[in-house]
């Protein structure tokens, strides 16, 4: 399809940035001792990380957010440059420190723990982006994270309501998922895991009895807004004009999961920036996720359009509609 043709000339991602710390066992972990493993030091955060794959399956994509005037900051950017991204709404800020998130993974790629170090984010405020939102176009399609302070988020949901603009988020994390409460209204669409979702939902996050499809009707409900709840290698939700489907992920020989969730929310946005309906586009999805485990990263997956029409054109994802 030409770009003319397309709904969406640019997607502009509004989020976090970080530089990722990320160590894998070699062998079954042993708690409360030295392990032999690796160590690897990659950009990242949920924001970079759909803006890269976006960028990297060669839709223009834009990213708004802050970076401190550090070394780690500096090779985010020159990152995001190498990876085709708009970097003029990335932020240096004097005297701050870049966000960090450290991240430890069994010998089979599943996380153990992961911390995240982003006080940074806080100071990614209305004034700071701004510019960003000024400069969007009608056909510019928005992505934010939960990873912006209340009143950014706040913001650019009333801005895109405003513009009639759609506006995709991710939830990040069980704790920060909450800020995207109050704004649940005002939201096109709402890419989150099974325990972001339960913290939606005001549930235990650790409930293993709630079920992705029974918390993606629950969260659609009578909103405009359309919900994908993923559940690690297991069938994902998609919940849209009151129908819920089950999608199964992708075969893929998986070396980590790392950048999983991250990869399938840019594909699915890629899909419906070029025109397709949400359930062609979570094939997209599932496709730019199978590529990101095969690889073990994001950074390391081989995203380019020509790989992910090879994904799609392999078997099709099974489906379930719920009646």
């Amino acid at each position: 399809m030409e770009d003319h043709a397309r709904p969406f000339d640019t997607v502009t991602v509004f989020g976090g940035a970080t530089l990722d710390r990320v160590a894998r066992s070699s062998a079954p972990p042993v708690m409360g001792a030295s392990n032999p493993g690796t160590v690897r030091h990659l950009p990242g955060g949920v924001g970079f990380n759909v803006a890269t794959v976006l960028a990297r399956l060669g839709f223009p994509t834009r990213m708004a957010t802050v970076v401190g005037s550090d070394a780690a900051g500096e090779a985010i950017v020159n990152a995001a440059k190498v990876a085709g991204i708009d970097t003029a709404g990335m932020t240096a800020l004097k005297g701050a420190t870049t966000a960090g998130y450290h991240a430890t993974f069994d010998d089979t790629g599943n996380l153990i723990i992961g911390i995240a170090d982003m006080k940074i984010c806080e100071q990614i405020t209305p004034a700071i982006i701004v510019e960003a939102v000024a400069k969007s176009g009608p056909r510019d399609f928005w992505v934010i994270d939960a990873n912006l302070p209340a009143e950014t988020l706040e913001f650019l949901a009333s801005e895109a309501t405003h513009a009639r603009r759609p506006i995709a988020a991710l939830t990040v994390s069980p704790a920060k998922a909450v800020r995207l409460v109050p704004i649940l209204d005002d939201l096109t669409y709402v890419f989150t895991n099974r325990k972001e979702a339960a913290t939606l939902l005001g549930r235990d996050p650790d409930d293993v009895a709630l079920s992705p499809m029974a918390m993606a009707t629950e969260l659609a409900g009578h909103r405009s807004a359309s919900i994908i709840v993923t559940n690690g290698t297991e069938p994902l939700a998609v919940a849209s004009g009151g129908e819920v489907r089950s999608f199964m992920p992708l075969r893929a020989a998986a070396r980590g999961v790392n950048g999983a969730g991250d990869s399938l929310a840019a594909g699915t946005i890629l899909g419906l920036a070029e025109g397709h309906t949400l359930y062609d586009a979570v094939r997209f999805g599932l496709a730019a996720a199978a590529l990101a485990v095969e690889a073990g990263s994001i950074i390391a997956a081989p995203f380019s359009a020509d790989a992910l029409a090879e994904r799609l054109a392999g078997p099709a994802s099974r489906e379930r509609i719920a009646s």
